[in-house]
């Protein structure tokens, strides 16, 4: 399955399905990083960045946020597109020369490391814009949401990406 037919899947299941529950009345899982997270290392930085804001604003638009506090996830989203060289280089074991990173041989730990580093710093960005006055509330819902998103991050990697 190709980029944009995976990301489309992703983002109707995110609109249509996932933001529609909410666990414990706050958590809700935001599965479309993992189609920003997953790119392949040698894809274009410029590409990687509009791709982020326009899935971004795709779910803000689509989730109605974007009319009620603004455009929270396509700011998260870009730049979580943005440092995404960055999460690779701490999980790297080659460090500042990731261009031969594979992602399909990331032992378990590196690849929890990976997601849960990344899905944090995004979720953080995220509640952290939509509410801007409680920082203890922020940075609750962070971390149980990103819990609850890296396990089915870790779920669809070994279902879908992970080469056997």
């Amino acid at each position: 399955m190709n980029i944009i037919t995976s990301a489309i899947l992703i983002i109707l299941l995110q609109i249509f399905v996932l933001n529609e529950f909410l666990f414990f009345e706050y958590i809700n899982p935001y599965l479309y990083i993992i189609s920003i997270l997953f790119l392949p290392i040698q894809t274009n930085k410029v590409f990687i960045l509009i791709y982020g804001f326009s899935i971004g604003l795709i779910i803000d638009i689509g989730s109605l946020t974007f009319q009620d506090i603004g455009p929270v996830h396509a700011i998260s989203t870009l730049t979580l597109a943005y440092l995404r060289n960055s999460f690779v280089r701490i999980i790297s074991i080659r460090g500042y020369n990731i261009q031969e990173f594979d992602f399909n041989y990331l032992n378990f730990y590196r690849l929890c490391l990976y997601l849960t580093s990344a899905t944090f710093f995004h979720h953080f960005i995220l509640f952290n814009f939509s509410y801007l006055a409680n920082i203890f509330y922020t940075l609750k819902i962070s971390l149980l949401s990103t819990l609850f998103s890296v396990t089915f991050l870790i779920s669809l990697y070994y279902i879908f990406y992970k080469k056997q």
